[in-house]
Parts: C-alpha cells; structure tokens; sequence
C-alpha cells in the first residue's frame, strides 16, 4: 500500500518515537511508581479524628522533596500509611514533632511501626495478564477464522495485532521517553485501549460484513 506524504512523516515519527523508547530503557531502565519501588513504610497512630490533607502536608514539609504517598488505614481517620522512597531518624521523630503540634496529642515512636517494603519487579505485575490475553487471544482467533473465513481470516488477525502492539509501542515509549512512573493502573488502561481497539476493529468488519451482504440480496 502507497503512502501519502503526510502517512510517510507519522510513521516515521512513530518508529523514532519507539526507538528513542527503547534507547531510554536500555539506558534508564523502566521508571515505576513507588509502590512498585524498594521503600519504607511508616504506619502512623494518631488515636483522633484528623485529616488526610493536612497529614500529606506535614509529610510533604517532614520529607522535602522525596516520594511519598499517604493513605488513611481506617475508616476512623485517626491512623495513615505513609510511604516514602527513604527515611531517617531524624525524619521520623520531625513528623511525631508535628503531628503532636498539630493535634494537640502526644504521640512517640511507639505509636508508629516502619517496615521495609521489597521492590516489586514489571514482569511479577504482568504474569497475572499472561494467561487470560492468551486464552482471549485464542477465541477471539476462532471467532474470526470462522466469522470471516470468507475474507481471508488470518490476513485480518495479523493486521489487528499489528495495529494493537504498535499503539502499546506507542504509548510505552511515552510512558519511557517522559518518564512517567509505570504502575498498575497504567497497565491496566494500556489493556483497556487494547480491548477497545480490538472492539472497534471487529465492529467494522461486521458492518462491512452486513453490508456486503444487503449489496447481493
């Protein structure tokens, strides 16, 4: 198939996207979110009613410029999960300083528990998509061999895989290129495209299908 000059330039713009993807990998390394990262987890116990806002505003003054993400632990408000990339114990008696000014409470190091949390590798997070994609995969194959088997099937199924693995290219090497944190989430909406793009592509098929044959009733 003949390209236009404006078809020329976007795939070559992809293919240097991809590449620069692949270079920044293998220098870099995949960025990922913190969770996913070697970190510390502090469990703190405040033993009141507080705010999550204003303890992510304590963490944010405690641990400056570093990572840290902060959750409530209960319904109850009065206790939060802090992560953070590393911490000191300089650090850690600063927060029970603030949490204590804050509210009015007298909390000490016994009110907290800190844990190391072990990095969690991308391939552990993708082993759990491998079999349900392949056992997909083989169906919906099926499905187009027999749905389709007039308009060459296996010519359709290589060019929907094709159009699926270039935009997951596409969209890793952004993710790589500006260094966005790869998480679970991210995973997951990656997957979301890709069943979309499937959808979409089948859905054509079935109207040119339907169309077709309305044309030779």
């Amino acid at each position: 198939m003949k390209l236009s000059g404006s078809k020329k330039i976007l795939l070559l713009g992809i293919i240097l996207l991809i590449i620069a993807g692949i270079v920044v990998v293998a220098l870099k390394g995949v960025k990922v979110s913190l969770i996913l990262q070697q970190h510390e987890e502090i469990n703190i116990y405040i033993g009141k009613p507080t705010n999550l806002k204003d303890m992510k505003d304590i963490c944010k003054e405690v641990f400056g410029n570093k990572q840290v993400i902060v959750n409530d632990l209960d319904v109850f408000k009065d206790a939060y999960s802090i992560s953070v990339e590393s911490v000191t114990n300089e650090e850690k008696d600063e927060l029970i300083n603030k949490v204590n000014e804050k509210y009015g409470v007298e909390i000490t190091l016994e009110d907290i528990s800190e844990k190391t949390i072990s990095n969690i590798r991308v391939r552990d997070i993708i082993r759990p998509y491998i079999k349900p994609v392949l056992i997909s995969a083989i169906l919906i194959a099926v499905y187009m061999i027999i749905r389709f088997r007039k308009e060459n099937a296996l010519k359709l199924l290589g060019k929907i895989a094709g159009i699926i693995l270039l935009t997951e290219a596409v969209i890793f090497s952004v993710i790589a290129v500006l260094r966005i944190p790869l998480s679970a989430i991210m995973i997951n909406i990656m997957a979301v495209i890709a069943v979309v793009e499937l959808c979409t592509y089948i859905y054509k098929l079935e109207s040119k299908t339907v169309i077709k044959a309305e044309k030779y009733k």
